[in-house]
């Protein structure tokens, strides 16, 4: 059994020691190229082809960068194993990148990292050569998909944003004025829009709000929820603006909205969309569209959709509602507490 694992790890030191020349440096950074690019294509095909070049290439100059990178480190951790400076930089390199990649949220993932690192302890207190390096290389590879697709999907966020941003030229507010009362009554004086928040649910300004969260049609005005970390946890309300001038109508709703419902069925956040017809009781709604999906991020058959309301300015209101089914219920009880609240009078 010794003897096996003596020739094994012969084997691949020499072979690791060949696949980090300069020269094969070089080919794989090459073959590195040929391989991520028709990934980043197929993974952001749901985008206009202008933000899809973009997105590439940004992509991949961090992930070009940040191989060349690993493979010089490994260079030097090859000449000058068990180096502390090097291993405490790797070491912490690979944990800022399982906590980006949000693997350290989830028990499994911080016990993975706890063996993880007993593991390598061990072996570095044991002086095991081509262990250690092997270890090392693991951490720079993982580190590097991981940093590389969450830049990825970063810049996709982002460009998601500028595209629903402002396709209707609109002359942005501070929206973020809300006034709260004892009552959990909230109301904003430039959107003459107030309501009161259900027992159980969370209110965000625009300012509390990442890009995606305010992705969608319109400018962002807050944000409902069922947390008080995740903002998109269900069930959740997201209201958007659109002054008077706009002219924004339900045939342009239904088609941004449709259209923002794709990208989520293409980056494969959701799938099974079906449109569906339900008739809302409160006769302040102009319009209102929704559809059933099942969510991949959140194994559920759930709902969302849209209403479209009109203040006393004339100014509409857009509001994003996304829920879990409910047998026999147009909405939720929170939602319907929350649409029952709605007052456009302070």
């Amino acid at each position: 059994m010794n003897q096996i694992l003596s020739k094994i790890k012969n084997q691949a030191s020499g072979f690791l020691s060949k696949f980090f020349s300069p020269s094969t440096i070089r080919n794989l950074l090459i073959l590195y190229t040929i391989l991520v690019v028709p990934f980043f294509i197929y993974h952001e095909s749901h985008l206009p082809w202008h933000y899809i070049l973009v997105l590439c290439f940004v992509s991949l100059i961090v992930g070009l960068l940040i191989t060349y990178l690993s493979l010089y480190i490994i260079q030097l951790y090859w000449k000058d194993t068990f180096h502390p400076l090097i291993e405490i930089g790797v070491l912490v390199l690979f944990i800022f990148a399982l906590w980006l990649a949000d693997v350290l949220i989830f028990e499994a993932g911080t016990v993975f990292l706890f063996i993880f690192i007993t593991i390598a302890f061990f072996i570095r207190i044991l002086q095991l050569t081509e262990y250690a390096r092997l270890i090392l290389a693991f951490c720079l590879v993982v580190s590097n998909a991981l940093i590389s697709f969450k830049a990825l999907q970063g810049a996709e966020i982002f460009s998601a944003y500028l595209l629903f941003k402002n396709k209707y030229h609109i002359e942005e507010k501070d929206l973020n004025k809300w006034i709260l009362t004892n009552n959990n009554e909230y109301w904003n004086e430039e959107l003459q829009f107030g309501f009161t928040l259900p027992e159980g649910m969370f209110f965000y300004k625009p300012e509390d709000l990442t890009l995606e969260n305010k992705t969608g049609v319109g400018q962002i005005a807050g944000l409902l929820s069922a947390s008080d970390h995740d903002a998109e946890k269900y069930p959740f309300v997201r209201i958007f603006y659109f002054p008077d001038y706009v002219g924004f109508q339900k045939d342009q709703a239904i088609k941004e909205f449709s259209e923002f419902l794709q990208i989520q069925v293409s980056k494969g956040d959701i799938e099974d969309l079906q449109e569906i017809q339900q008739k809302e009781v409160e006769d302040f709604i102009l319009v209102s569209k929704f559809w059933t999906f099942y969510d991949l991020m959140r194994p559920r058959y759930s709902k969302t959709g849209f209403m479209i309301l009109e203040n006393s300015t004339h100014d509409k209101l857009l509001l994003h509602i996304t829920e879990n089914l409910e047998k026999g219920e147009i909405h939720e009880q929170v939602i319907r507490e929350f649409l029952v609240s709605i007052r456009f009078r302070n």
